[in-house]
């Protein structure tokens, strides 16, 4: 057990986006975790607080997001204030600005940086340009952000982001921080094609706590889909693999909420699909009743999922997962046992597993219960308290309340 004088002070920094997603939750799962081992703060700010209202907020907006000079002020307040040992950093696009970096490295405070998608080479995030998958950023040139407008469907947005993302590059952040947090071999491989040394990234995967049993099945058993509705998710794949199954009685849910969502319902009404209801946001006692009536969920995603919390919330209820084949799903999904794998261009494959669920629930109840298992025993804080522990321990970071 570490002694009282051993734990390190952390300043946990992220910008929150416009809207919360599993980043952001998985960031307060993380410092709250971490209590366990290290005395851990927050430093938050916001990109609808960059915003602002009205006219001025708007355009000092691209300035902001270059070199927030207000950041730099609240983060020698929180400095001097907490004297932290080590600043664990989610993100800082785009509101808070690479001064984050520029002004650890200046005061010579050691950076962890986890990683949660794929911002430091892509404008966007995703890899992902108007639904197709896209990597010809990845080692530094943004030219083609600019010329395809891949991040809000804007030539000056993505070309603007894409100068912060070469101002970020010249701060040799790559090799500056002294360690980068994966949550998956999967994301890290794509980062160190990016340029990241390999040895500096450490792979922890998330966890998922839950205290609850395996949910009972209610009704004949439905499918879900759980998540933020944009165009990475792949929800549109989903709903045409939908329209090509002939299952009378059966419904697909679609929980969640986002900028695709009425998109998705026009396609649903002109194309005459059945049997699919979109639920919005629902909170966790609603969520439950939705979970008690479907047999599996799906995780139809079209970009490189880093890693797939989604698939561990399925198995803490004790369904199983159909997950495409792409990103860090097959490190999470073994086929046959806790859900299967499919190919993320073939609607008609998805067709056919989803119609194979339905015809065989006891079978699918099974992998469920066996991806129940999985999580409890792969996927659980205790495992992952353990492996933080370490990476902490070997950065021979030294309290500055000892100095």
């Amino acid at each position: 057990m570490k002694t009282k004088n051993e734990r390190l002070r952390i300043l946990q920094i992220f910008n929150r986006y416009l809207s919360y997603g599993g980043e952001e939750g998985s960031v307060y799962r993380i410092g709250d975790a971490l209590q366990e081992l290290h005395d851990v703060e927050y430093f938050l700010s916001s990109t609808a607080e960059m915003l602002g209202q009205g006219l001025g907020a708007k355009v000092m907006m691209p300035f902001n997001a270059a070199h927030n000079r207000g950041v730099i002020q609240r983060l020698e307040r929180f400095q001097k204030a907490g004297k932290f040992d080590v600043w664990q950093i989610h993100n800082v696009f785009p509101g808070m600005s690479p001064v984050v970096y520029a002004k650890a490295f200046e005061w010579d405070i050691p950076i962890v940086h986890y990683l949660h998608n794929y911002r430091l080479s892509c404008v966007n995030g995703l890899f992902l340009n108007h639904g197709e998958a896209c990597q010809r950023c990845i080692q530094g040139d943004f030219m083609p952000a600019l010329l395809t407008k891949c991040w809000h469907e804007s030539h000056l947005q993505s070309g603007f982001m894409g100068l912060i993302l070469k101002s970020v590059r010249r701060l040799k952040l790559f090799e500056k921080v002294r360690v980068w947090v994966a949550i998956s071999e999967a994301q890290k491989a794509v980062h160190v094609k990016m340029g990241i040394p390999e040895d500096r990234i450490h792979v922890i995967h998330h966890f998922y706590e839950t205290k609850e049993e395996v949910l009972p099945l209610v009704g004949p058993g439905h499918a879900l889909f759980v998540g933020r509705l944009s165009e990475e998710k792949g929800v549109y794949h989903l709903l045409r693999a939908w329209r090509e199954l002939s299952m009378p009685g059966r419904k697909l849910f679609i929980v969640g909420e986002g900028p695709e969502r009425r998109r998705l319902e026009s396609f649903v009404e002109t194309e005459g699909v059945t049997g699919v209801e979109f639920k919005g946001f629902l909170n966790r006692e609603q969520q439950r009743e939705i979970w008690n009536q479907c047999l599996f969920s799906v995780v139809p995603s079209i970009w490189m999922e880093p890693f797939g919390m989604t698939v561990l919330e399925a198995w803490s209820k004790g369904r199983p997962v159909l997950g495409n084949r792409i990103g860090a799903l097959p490190e999470l999904i073994e086929e046959g046992k806790s859900g299967y794998l499919l190919n993320p261009a073939s609607s008609a494959e998805l067709a056919e597993r989803m119609e194979q669920c339905f015809r065989d629930p006891k079978r699918t109840l099974e992998m469920g219960q066996y991806g129940y298992s999985v999580l409890k025993e792969r996927f659980n804080r205790r495992r992952w308290t353990q492996e933080i522990g370490v990476l902490y321990a070997g950065l021979g970071i030294k309290s500055l309340e000892k100095v």
